[in-house]
């Protein structure tokens, strides 16, 4: 069996232009789309483990696609589509 770790980009964290939870979000994301280049993801996965609304995922997004983390399309309300860069 291989065991791997996920190895979130240390810019991130170290990124003082991004606030936390928009780090939160974008761990989630990686790790959720591990290995893959576009991820769905829907506002209620999210909502399980932090505690947010649709426009501040949204906002989060939108910093994150600003300092080009990631790229987000939203296709459907609360429904995106997440490619990572």
């Amino acid at each position: 069996m291989l065991i791997r770790k996920f190895k979130i980009q240390e810019s991130i964290w170290k990124d003082k232009r991004i606030p936390k939870e928009a780090k939160y979000i974008y761990s989630y994301i990686y790790v959720k789309g591990f290995e893959r280049i576009i991820t769905d993801i829907n506002i209620g996965e999210i909502q399980q483990t932090i505690k947010i609304k649709n426009r501040g995922l949204q906002k989060n997004l939108e910093i994150l696609e600003q300092y080009k983390y990631l790229i987000y399309q939203e296709y459907a309300n609360g429904m995106y589509t997440i490619t990572l860069n």
